[in-house]
């Protein structure tokens, strides 16, 4: 019997196709390692950029929180202020009329023409600035960025798939 320890494979062990399959499945192995790894660090940076978001849009929506309860408690103070500046429209409307036309010109339209141009200059810039608070109301920014983010979301996993 021949020394199998020294001894030179013979041609029917030795298969060299069978030593490149075994270094494909090898190679094979280490790419699918690699794409996993590529996969869980795109996760990563993508929880990450979440993660961001969302503590930039709780501090966005504090914000705009906060500007919304200014500026309801404004224009609750105005509309409040505005109910005795009606009552005392109506009640100097009519002191005006009998006042202002015996004073002045002895006419009692231009008397009160004049009293109630005032009177709803006064109204109208009250009414301008209640409509200017109340489009500081509600929670725009943060909708708008809520919008950008699920835009970012989808072209994100648009690009993995």
């Amino acid at each position: 019997m021949a020394n199998t320890e020294n001894s030179r494979p013979s041609e029917e062990n030795y298969d060299p196709a069978a030593q490149e399959g075994s270094r494909n499945h090898f190679s094979t192995q280490t790419d699918e390692a690699a794409d996993l790894q590529v996969t869980l660090a795109r996760a990563e940076e993508t929880l990450a950029l979440i993660s961001g978001w969302l503590v930039n849009l709780q501090a966005l929506a504090r914000l705009e929180f906060s500007r919304s309860l200014d500026a309801g408690k404004r224009l609750i103070a105005l509309s409040i202020a505005l109910i005795p500046l009606v009552l005392l429209f109506y009640l100097s409307l009519c002191l005006g009329v009998g006042l202002a036309g015996y004073y002045f010109s002895q006419s009692i339209y231009i008397g009160f023409a004049a009293f109630l141009t005032l009177q709803v200059i006064v109204i109208g810039v009250i009414a301008l600035y209640q409509k200017k608070l109340r489009s500081l109301l509600g929670f725009s920014q943060t909708r708008e960025q809520l919008n950008q983010a699920k835009e970012a979301l989808s072209d994100v996993f648009k690009t993995t798939e």
